[in-house]
């Protein structure tokens, strides 16, 4: 994979995550403990990749610290004005060596291996391969039409030349990963804000461009955590081990995972699943229920009761709290 270069797509506002982005840029909000961009940064480095890339815009300075420790520092590309998808994978891959690209949208968490993807890309030759997932027929994520052989002939409502008719396709919906050549890359607007599939992909699909989709097992794990509600369903996917990778503590019989030196106190009461990570101080009196992550060096108060929730490191939780992410309070820190 050593001729091939990566990029990660970082750059949105984390709007609907709020309040968990007003003070942290959406790629370093904490997945079980590590910043979300770093499983992306994983998958391609598992790949042997020559170069990343990323391109950032909200508190992206923060990027450059939080990415330092990795042996592959990526590059990155701070965005003056949002460029989109288009226009940031354009400008983002201008810094890399020009070759086939892999491209992953940052807030997409995916279990799947990204190697027989690959090689389908190169074994057919293509000039783009769009990845996807099985979703029913009628589905509203079922946007890209496929006929037997995996060429792609319709993108939403964009319809590529001699496309057989509709229900003669297959559907699926995007995961967020691509893997493009030059000739695509060569299709973006030269300047300017741009969705990749609507300039480069519709320009190529009319010139009939050799475009492919691949499906991933059907049992692969796929998320896209856009807002707080998916947020608190990956951690319940990392805590049920549907979703791996994480570094957490072992686990005890009753799926309580307590770090070494993490300090519990023999009043409280805690049902697993749930994790209570390095330096976390679980008060007496306090329940930590099922589906709670305590992040590292945080405080859980006397007579607190959590469930289904994500405490941040260094934040406190007090009082009840279900279904909820209980972050840093200020100064220096962050309010909910």
């Amino acid at each position: 994979m050593a001729d091939w270069v990566g990029v990660v797509l970082a750059a949105g506002l984390g709007t609907r995550l709020r309040p968990l982005t007003l003070h942290k840029p959406k790629p370093l909000v904490p997945l079980a403990g590590r910043p979300l961009i770093e499983r992306a940064l994983d998958a391609l480095d598992a790949l042997g990749v020559r170069a990343v890339g990323v391109n950032a815009f909200h508190l992206g300075d923060a990027l450059v610290e939080a990415l330092a420790h990795r042996p592959r520092r990526p590059i990155i590309v701070n965005e003056t004005t949002l460029q989109g998808t288009g226009g940031g994978l354009r400008d983002v891959a201008a810094g890399l060596p020009r070759t086939s690209t892999i491209v992953i949208n940052g807030d997409a968490l995916f279990d799947f291996d990204l190697a027989p993807l690959v090689a389908a890309h190169r074994a057919r030759g293509s000039e783009a391969t769009l990845v996807l997932r099985r979703v029913p027929r009628d589905s509203p994520f079922a946007r890209i039409g496929l006929d037997a052989a995996g060429r792609i002939h319709r993108i939403a409502e964009v319809e590529g030349p001699h496309a057989p008719p509709p229900d003669a396709l297959t559907y699926g919906a995007y995961t967020g990963v691509q893997l493009v050549e030059p000739a695509l890359l060569d299709a973006l607007p030269a300047e300017g804000a741009c969705d990749v599939l609507r300039t480069a992909y519709r320009t190529r699909l009319h010139q009939g461009a050799a475009i492919h989709a691949a499906f991933v097992p059907d049992d692969s794990y796929w998320l896209d955590v856009g807002t707080v509600p998916r947020y608190l369903e990956a951690h319940r996917a990392v805590l049920d081990g549907i979703l791996r990778g994480a570094p957490l503590p072992a686990p005890r019989p009753d799926g309580v995972r307590i770090a070494a030196d993490a300090q519990v106190s023999p009043g409280a009461r805690l049902t697993g699943p749930c994790v209570i990570e390095a330096g976390a101080r679980i008060a007496a009196g306090a329940t930590v229920g099922a589906y709670t992550f305590v992040g590292a060096d945080a405080e859980v108060g006397a007579g607190a009761v959590l469930s289904d929730c994500v405490v941040w490191a260094g934040a406190r939780a007090e009082g009840a709290v279900r279904g909820d992410v209980v972050l840093p309070a200020a100064p220096g820190g962050y309010l909910s």
